[in-house]
């Protein structure tokens, strides 16, 4: 039975994209952290992380079956969406993101932008991402 547990950000370690998801159309570039995720806590039906993308960079245009929910914690930049439409995104925004719809962010700002993400799911590993703009 899943007990309540506390994360400290700090402590959860930094990864990145294996080289078969930047084939897929990953950004090498960005990173992660698992902070609640059943392939490292007892925990189920939420999956939270916390993602960086370097100024200048992206999380390529990409859709999946579960919807998502983004924070942004620190930095601006663009909310990509289908149709080549954007949308500002910068500190203290949350954005809602429905199931199977096409997004992405690019980092316009100057600093580190810098999210929480929430899917439903035991584990972000369970996530299938599609990627729009394969290499």
């Amino acid at each position: 039975m899943a007990e309540i547990f506390i994360q400290p950000l700090a402590e959860a370690p930094w990864q990145n994209s294996s080289p078969e998801r930047i084939k897929i159309g990953a950004n090498p570039n960005t990173r992660w952290r698992l902070l609640v995720d059943a392939t490292h806590r007892d925990s189920h039906g939420l999956s939270v992380g916390y993602g960086k993308i370097p100024v200048g960079e992206d999380l390529p245009l990409h859709s999946h079956a579960p919807q998502e929910v983004y924070f942004i914690t620190q930095g601006n930049g663009l909310l990509l969406m289908k149709d080549e439409k954007v949308r500002d995104i910068a500190k203290g925004d949350s954005v809602y993101i429905p199931e199977n719809e096409p997004h992405g962010v690019k980092n316009t700002g100057t600093c580190d932008l810098e999210f929480l993400f929430v899917f439903p799911g035991d584990s972000w590993s369970e996530i299938e991402y599609n990627f729009k703009n394969k290499p």
